[in-house]
């Protein structure tokens, strides 16, 4: 990532400190991989939130007597399909939930991550490459052609 920063300095650091142009950009990468992070998980929940809709299409229209089983702390647990079935319903329900919590949680971080960007001028090289041949002015690689 390439990086310019306003006449004076970048303020606003940890204590009232200036941060230095490493500081600034390792912080901004941090965002940027956090939020990565977050859509991984969020992937992974929606994967597992399919797979329990699966198991409830499955045993709701089975009788509530019938055999289950289910695993528990990577062990087999006999039940039936009447002790089974709300268990993954709310299960569920809880992914859901922290589905909608985290998808809140990475879109705050992706807004603190823009007004960063746009606090400290970051651009990347790719940005700061259309920006240059947009200006006429030629780029490192036209230089050694």
């Amino acid at each position: 990532m390439e990086e310019s920063k306003a006449p004076g300095g970048a303020e606003g650091g940890v204590g009232g400190q200036e941060l230095n142009e490493q500081q600034i950009i390792g912080t901004y990468r941090g965002m940027l991989g956090d939020v990565n992070q977050m859509r991984r998980k969020i992937s992974e929940l929606e994967q597992e939130v399919s797979e329990h809709q699966m198991v409830v299409d499955t045993l709701e229209p089975l009788e509530g007597t019938r055999r289950a089983y289910r695993l528990v702390g990577g062990v087999l647990v006999e039940r039936t399909v009447g002790e089974v079935l709300p268990t993954v319903k709310a299960n569920q329900e809880g992914i859901k939930q922290l589905l909608q919590q985290l998808a809140t949680t990475r879109a705050n971080k992706e807004k603190e991550a823009a007004e960063w960007k746009i606090k400290y001028k970051i651009r990347s090289q790719q940005e700061a490459q259309a920006m240059s041949q947009a200006q006429g002015i030629p780029t490192p690689q036209a230089l050694q052609a």
